[in-house]
């Protein structure tokens, strides 16, 4: 991770066009799990993050109706699947990335503002 960040830090641009290279999107922020199962707010989440991408990608439309129609969410357990040892040894990772990553997108949407 610490590579991948130091690289989106050195080329932020297109050194041509100026424009932005790269952006995030936080696949926990579009998730029913995120928002507790309120549907309002989750499928206002998505609709932000596809606006954001039909604008940053230059796409034309920026609505898509039945994009999570088959959307299926996750109902592991992650505790159950990976054992408290691992959890542990994992969110001590998590701690000590923290300031690397995720990168700090600016201008960024709440939908933008990834957890590790």
């Amino acid at each position: 991770m610490l590579l991948l960040r130091r690289f989106l830090d050195a080329h932020p641009v297109d050194k041509l066009t100026g424009q932005q290279l790269w952006t995030m999107v936080c696949v926990e922020r579009i998730t029913n799990k995120f928002y507790g199962d309120n549907e309002e707010q989750m499928n206002f989440a998505r609709q932000q993050i596809l606006s954001y991408l039909a604008e940053f990608l230059g796409w034309p439309q920026d609505e898509c109706p039945d994009c999570y129609r088959h959307w299926k969410s996750s109902t592991k357990n992650h505790l159950e699947v990976l054992g408290e040892a691992n959890v542990a040894m994992l969110l001590e990772h998590m701690r000590k990335l923290g300031g690397i990553w995720p990168p700090i997108v600016e201008n960024a949407l709440p939908e933008q503002k990834c957890s590790l």
